[in-house]
């Protein structure tokens, strides 16, 4: 995405082939058909689609995401990955030489 809020052929088409992905890891963990999966399972799913994250965010993401009984619905999921993937590809963006840490001033 280049931040102009609108998507080109080619950005629409990988942004289609991600939710195609996530959809599948969607669907492996709502085994029973429910069109949800726990909180517990979105841990797993998230790992699943590349993402690793300490347990402070599984956490605030369950509580962005997930409803009263502690579910994720497919449209959650997949708005929580495509912030996900945003910031991620933010974070690459600064952290220049690769070793996974970025120094940001109070203006960035």
């Amino acid at each position: 995405m280049d931040g102009t809020g609108r998507l080109n052929l080619q950005e629409f088409r990988h942004l289609w082939n991600k939710i195609k992905q996530w959809q599948g890891i969607f669907k492996h963990y709502s085994a029973d058909q429910s069109g949800s999966i726990s909180s517990y399972e979105m841990r797993n799913a998230i790992n699943d689609a590349g993402y690793r994250l300490n347990n402070q965010l599984y956490d605030i993401i369950t509580i962005r995401y997930a409803n009263e009984s502690m579910n994720i619905d497919f449209d959650s999921f997949i708005s929580c990955l495509v912030r996900l993937e945003a910031m991620f590809r933010a974070f690459q963006a600064f952290d220049q030489d690769g070793n996974g840490t970025i120094r940001l001033s109070a203006l960035e």
